[in-house]
């Protein structure tokens, strides 16, 4: 089994064979978190993370092993142990296992998607940039996609979630290589949490809510710049949270939010969607529209060198995804706006 550890932008690009482990190092915008998944392609005939077999591989294991007395064993296309040709003291096939009379189905092209996210939050899966199927996670905030109409290729996935209270999340995207008749895992995927706040202009010492929405029972990170303060908080059994930051201790001026969570595992999710308030005489800073960086009601090649000097950092007026770093999407989305 092999493992690579891949630091890249969040736009993942993920290509190759085996047991994956890929980063994505923001630490820029994240301060140094590494959001980690995990990739594993049944298919390339090497038993890896979930899987009992890859193809002919088997493991070490035989009939015997998984408690019958004798037969041949085999491998579902979907790497799990075929026993229909096993037998038992009584003679004949064990059953299960899939495929009865030794029969293996086809290989199929398949991805799949396993992560959390927040109680029966709506999911949207994007291949391409066009919605492929809108599902809901469980009252546990689980999700499990199946994307089988597929053929060999490279493709572009992404993913966010509604939390139900018109909250949506930024977009979990990675690009991955697609081989034919092999089926790739993409799982502890970590959606981060939305976030919400009561107000954006305040007086110097009022109260700011801020709340949002995550998987059941995560602790809650509320960061708060432009000095960095860090509050703390959990998410309760429904995935809802609230923090109360008294602004009393930051100058008057403008400041962002911004928040992550960590499970009972250790998991920790990227940061959500960065969000701009003012306390004082201050205005908050507004977001440029168009991407058109220098307000000349132009996109053109002045606002594209402005976000390469900002290109890894953040600012408010370039990061056009509120992601917390200007990057590749940011880049995209100023070509979508370009005039010239």
């Amino acid at each position: 089994m092999k493992k690579w550890l891949i630091f890249v932008s969040p736009l993942l690009v993920i290509s190759g064979i085996g047991l994956l482990v890929f980063s994505i190092n923001s630490a820029l915008a994240q301060g140094g978190i590494n959001i980690s998944a995990t990739v594993t392609i049944c298919g390339n005939a090497t038993v890896d993370g979930p899987e009992q077999c890859d193809g002919a591989n088997l493991n070490s294991q035989s009939c015997t092993d998984r408690g019958y007395t004798g037969g041949s064993l085999s491998c579902n296309a979907d790497c799990t142990f075929n026993v229909s040709a096993c037998t038992s003291d009584g003679g004949g096939g064990g059953g299960g296992g899939g495929g009865g009379g030794g029969y293996i189905p086809p290989a199929v092209t398949k991805v799949i998607l396993i992560g959390k996210a927040y109680p029966e939050a709506e999911i949207t899966v994007l291949i391409d940039g066009s919605v492929s199927t809108i599902l809901t996670a469980d009252s546990e905030a689980a999700i499990k996609v199946e994307l089988s109409d597929l053929t060999s290729g490279v493709y572009s996935f992404g993913i966010w979630a509604d939390d139900g209270d018109g909250r949506r999340s930024i977009t979990f995207s990675f690009t991955i290589t697609v081989a034919e008749g092999v089926q790739t895992t993409i799982s502890n995927i970590f959606l981060p949490p939305t976030i919400e706040l009561s107000k954006v202009n305040l007086s110097k010492g009022e109260p700011l809510n801020i709340s949002g929405k995550s998987a059941p029972k995560t602790d809650i990170s509320i960061h708060i710049k432009s000095t960095e303060i860090i509050g703390k908080t959990e998410a309760k059994e429904t995935g809802g949270w609230e923090y109360v930051f008294g602004t009393d201790v930051l100058e008057e001026g403008s400041h962002t939010a911004r928040a992550k969570a960590e499970d009972q595992d250790g998991s920790i999710s990227s940061f959500s969607k960065v969000l701009g308030f003012s306390v004082g005489k201050y205005s908050v800073v507004e977001i440029c529209p168009r991407a058109d960086f220098n307000k000349s009601g132009k996109t053109n090649l002045v606002d594209f060198s402005i976000l390469l000097y900002w290109w890894g950092k953040y600012n408010p007026c370039v990061d056009q995804n509120q992601d917390g770093m200007v990057n590749l999407a940011d880049f995209s989305i100023l070509m979508y706006w370009w005039t010239g």
